[in-house]
């Protein structure tokens, strides 16, 4: 992806934007609907304000299938995208329904993730799996910036270099550097999904739908999406966003969604 530079606009200037077509909203979960591991009050009610006005809400998370698990059983959610783009849940006439990306590496997955998982833990120092590893299907997720030590840009560096020389694709978000054999992000499952479950083509998911996110693994989102947020942890000089959302909260974390969600309801 190219690197642009795009300043995000304030929500302030979303009351003059005509919000009314959107009917789904994507979003990412760690530090975007989430504060620092948890799901303040606000961030909940909030995914409720949408679910009531009848919004479609998918989270696209590089968190473990277990994790995604639980949110599409205690969210009022109706689908989610997990592991990077992996694995999608939907329900059809009340039956949940699992997608597995078609270039998934099944047979030689084993063989790989414990190769990859190896090198990394033995040549970069601090480096750790995330805790929620045992849960995850397809993704092996190192853990940057979740729990103490935290890693620096080097260590993130370094781990993406093994990715690549093991031939592995990868992605960073706000707390893992996620790592998979296959070739998918949470852009191209999204598309799928849209397309697959909700007959979208292309040119409706762009008026249709916006994103939500708040770390590098969403700048593809961020730039396919006209209508496309972030959460003020986003601005942070230090995550080197290859592209910027178009708008941007005040507040970081589930205090700017809450921001977020209640600018795209007044709007519409």
């Amino acid at each position: 992806m190219t690197k642009h530079i795009r300043i995000p606009k304030p929500l302030s200037e979303l009351n003059s934007v005509d919000t009314s077509e959107i009917k789904f909203l994507l979003t990412d979960v760690d530090d975007t609907i989430t504060t620092k591991g948890r799901l303040l009050p606000s961030a909940l009610k909030s995914l409720w304000d949408l679910h009531e006005q009848g919004m479609v809400i998918i989270p696209v998370t590089g968190g473990s299938a277990g994790w995604a698990d639980v949110y599409f059983r205690q969210w009022p959610i109706d689908a989610v995208i997990t592991e990077s783009g992996a694995l999608a849940w939907y329900r059809e006439n009340g039956v949940r329904k699992r997608i597995d990306h078609l270039s998934i590496c099944r047979d030689s997955y084993r063989e790989k993730a414990g190769r990859l998982i190896k090198r990394v833990l033995t040549e970069v120092p601090d480096s750790k799996l995330s805790v929620d590893q045992f849960s995850r299907i397809y993704d092996i997720a190192f853990d940057h910036h979740e729990e103490p030590p935290f890693l620096d840009q080097h260590g993130i560096e370094l781990i993406t270099r093994i990715c690549s020389e093991e031939g592995a694709s990868f992605g960073v978000s706000s707390i893992h550097v996620n790592c998979w054999f296959g070739t998918y992000d949470k852009l191209d499952m999204v598309k799928h999904m849209l397309h697959a479950v909700y007959n979208l083509n292309e040119d409706e998911m762009k008026l249709k739908a916006a994103y939500c996110g708040d770390a590098p693994n969403d700048s593809p989102l961020f730039e396919f999406f006209p209508m496309s947020f972030g959460v003020a942890n986003v601005l942070s000089p230090a995550l080197n966003m290859p592209v910027m959302p178009v708008y941007s909260s005040s507040r970081n974390y589930g205090e700017g969604f809450s921001e977020i969600v209640a600018a795209i309801l007044s709007s519409r």
